[in-house]
């Protein structure tokens, strides 16, 4: 079995760091009496936009800032014509219905504030990778980013979830300077393999069919025997190519 954790994985899985709560009252800007609250703005189209745009805007900032210091790391492997550990890269985006759905499903205050301060998969990065070595890889090369604040780090490849899906989970506060302000912005980093990352999508697929088609048949034992079935030969490829690499 191909062993991938070092003295620095000997986290807490969830490691709390530094707070930085986002300052949303000077970002928006609001005229005359400040409403802070999201079902309110949602009910008024002017409004929801002129409130709504400068959030987003500054998480698509913290996403790009994040999005930016991986492509240094593919470019650097590139230079150096090593075998890049990142495969592809997705970003997206919650819209503010799905973040408002996010605070009732918490049982928030349904504000900005409390979306801001309290949801940190706003802005998400998916990192997929070849080999099981290379999520660690990724996960080492950010934590060794002095600027960046480590939030949260849940290792679902050592441990998967009850259903079988293995990924690794970051959460890290980027630095992000907007509206002459510095914000320390949430950002949340899923990093899997090509396989995981199959596995993934067509559990999905298969839960929405079973869901919203009325189909009753239940696969959760398959899907996560599934799961191992694909670990295993995962970690079996990868010792192959780590004797191709020596």
């Amino acid at each position: 079995m191909v062993e991938h954790k070092n003295e620095q994985e000997v986290l807490i899985e969830e490691v709390e760091v530094e707070e930085s709560v986002i300052a949303v009252h000077e970002l928006v800007p609001f005229r005359g009496t400040v409403d802070d609250n999201m079902e309110h703005i949602a009910d008024m189209t002017d409004q929801f936009s002129q409130t709504m745009d400068p959030i987003l805007r500054m998480y698509n900032a913290a996403m790009s800032a994040t999005m930016a210091r991986l492509e240094i790391i593919e470019d650097e492997f590139k230079y150096r014509k090593l075998r890049c550990p990142i495969h592809h890269m997705d970003t997206r985006l919650k819209s503010a219905q799905s973040i408002l759905g996010k605070l009732q499903k918490k049982d928030l205050d349904l504000t900005l504030s409390a979306a801001c301060n309290n949801i940190y998969d706003i802005a998400g990065i998916r990192v997929v990778c070849s080999y099981i070595k290379d999520v660690y890889l990724i996960r080492d090369r950010l934590m060794a980013q002095d600027d960046l604040f480590i939030m949260q780090i849940k290792d679902y490849i050592q441990t998967p979830k009850e259903n079988g899906y293995r990924s690794l989970h970051m959460v890290i506060r980027v630095p992000v300077y907007f509206m002459n302000k510095k914000q320390m912005v949430p950002v949340e980093l899923q990093i899997r393999t090509l396989a995981m990352d199959l596995w993934a999508s067509l559990e999905h697929d298969i839960k929405y069919k079973s869901l919203y088609q009325g189909v009753t048949a239940d696969f959760s034992d398959e899907l996560k025997e599934c799961s191992r079935l694909i670990y295993e030969a995962e970690e079996k490829m990868e010792t192959m190519n780590s004797i191709l690499e020596k």
